[in-house]
């Protein structure tokens, strides 16, 4: 009988905790046990009543046996197809927080496993403790034998390319774009040139489409990245292309700029950041600011500019004071800077060695980037300050994936979120077995990921944990970290 198959995945690092994935006829119950654990179901015609090819594929969390969370798809067992649900579209996947847990989740919908791509579709679900909200003042407490060690010694999760975490000024440009605009954007946009069999008003239409499987790389907002224990930022501040400029409605200032295509302003990013600070006087962000890739014609802030705006917005704190700093501060002890309210730590284009490179990171598969982690080593780590694992795949670098993804396009089928659980499940229990071996200079790690979520913020925490406090007997984990070894 025809069916549809569909892989799971969950992580739980909160004691109580459950995710139970059902289809017709057949479900699977996670604990923390299975983290890591991909799994597979299948939405069976077999097992569907009477003449319908619709069963709804669904997953629940429950907390001590009871359901505080849901979602669910609508799927043909024929077809594979998405006929209604709640995970019909990413920006339908917004978190979700009970008492003392954050839920992320996420789908992708599969076609046929064309050019590589999944034949079965793809579901996540991440459950981590709201502690992490001030995970850096648990593990490092003000005045304990941690904190005298230096800011270097933490490890840190990021979101990469936190700034595109929503079409919003994007789609401000689409709504006044036309044809004639998009010769201009194809002279910025490489990968626009794979679509020159589509005439220039075809294209048009698809632009939202191409952004979407190119870009948007989050689907949080920046507040909730940092709930979640993310504390390293990278961020492209440059003004928009002219050509966006002239035809948008976007105020003319700084965004965060993937090419040419602009994501959050650099204003509010940093506005957020500091009212994160400003409530949680334990913790510490990382910015650092790059421009790699930025088209010439989007013009940068100077450096003045940059900390004329990193002071406005240090100013604007209403219960505690913040200044920002620069490299030196990765040297200095945890306490001296908190000390000093110095908790925002900016640098610009500082050196980093980096698991990255455009030919491993061009996958499907989790093989060629653990490959790269297998290369990296101490020595590659000197003279360098920060050391950088990237776990997601850039698989809209590779022709045929991102063609096909926006050709066949639906709202959940990014091909971005096609690898999301499968290389994470492999990803990340690499990093949390082996980094701390391979890299024991005392430089700031940083783990990154698309869709940033609790697995990787909480891989993170585990890491820096063992580089602060592994030999500090006093130290007293949270009830909440117990669970899956975090502590």
């Amino acid at each position: 009988m025809p069916s549809k198959g569909i892989s799971i995945y969950s992580y739980i690092s909160v004691e109580g905790y459950e995710v139970e994935f059902t289809v017709p006829a057949a479900s699977i119950l996670n604990t923390s046990n299975d983290n890591f654990t991909p799994k597979n179901l299948e939405i069976d015609s077999s097992h569907i009543p009477g003449f319908h090819f619709v069963g709804r594929f669904q997953w629940s969390v429950l907390l001590h046996g009871q359901v505080v969370a849901s979602a669910y798809n609508n799927i043909n067992s024929m077809t594979g197809k998405i006929s209604g649900g709640t995970m019909t579209a990413t920006v339908d996947f917004v978190p979700i927080t009970t008492d003392n847990a954050i839920i992320t989740y996420g789908f992708y919908a599969a076609g046929r496993g064309s050019v590589g791509l999944p034949c079965r579709h793809q579901c996540y679900v991440t459950i981590c403790s709201k502690d992490n909200i001030s995970w850096m003042g648990a593990v490092a407490p003000p005045g304990s034998p941690a904190a005298q060690k230096p800011f270097s010694r933490f490890v840190l999760a990021a979101p990469h390319d936190n700034g595109m975490n929503s079409m919003t000024s994007c789609n401000a440009f689409f709504t006044a774009a036309n044809a004639d605009i998009v010769s201009d954007m194809k002279e910025h946009l490489p990968c626009l040139r794979f679509f020159d069999h589509l005439p220039d008003h075809l294209l048009l239409r698809r632009l939202p489409n191409i952004v979407y499987g190119v870009a948007i790389t989050q689907k949080k907002e920046i507040p909730l990245m940092l709930h979640l224990g993310a504390r390293y930022f990278e961020f492209r501040p440059a003004k928009l292309l002219p050509i966006i400029r002239k035809v948008s409605s976007l105020p003319d200032k700084y965004y965060f700029q993937h090419s040419c295509i602009p994501g959050l302003a650099f204003d509010e990013f940093l506005s957020q950041q500091v009212t994160f600070l400003d409530d949680n006087p334990t913790e510490f962000v990382v910015i650092h600011i790059r421009w790699d890739g930025i088209v010439s014609k989007c013009e940068r802030p100077s450096l003045q500019v940059i900390e004329d705006m990193l002071n406005e917005a240090c100013s604007q704190t209403t219960q505690h004071s913040l200044t920002w700093g620069g490299r030196d501060c990765f040297a200095q002890s945890i306490d001296s800077l908190r000390e000093s309210d110095t908790r925002l730590i900016c640098v610009i284009n500082a050196e980093k060695y980096d698991s990255w490179t455009a030919k491993a990171y061009a996958t499907l598969t989790p093989e060629p980037i653990l490959e790269r982690f297998e290369a990296m080593n101490t020595v590659g780590q000197e003279g360098t300050d920060l050391t950088i694992l990237q776990c997601q795949a850039t698989s809209q670098s590779i022709k045929e994936v991102l063609v096909y993804s926006v050709l066949s396009a639906h709202a959940a089928t990014s091909c971005l979120t096609s690898t999301k659980a499968h290389l994470d499940a492999q990803t990340l229990p690499w990093i949390r077995k082996n980094a701390l071996d391979r890299l024991q200079a005392d430089k700031t790690i940083v783990v990154m990921n698309d869709f940033i979520d609790g697995a990787t913020t909480d891989t993170a925490i585990q890491l820096s944990r063992r580089r602060l406090v592994s030999e500090d007997r006093d130290f007293k984990c949270p009830t909440s970290w117990t669970d899956n070894n975090v502590c």
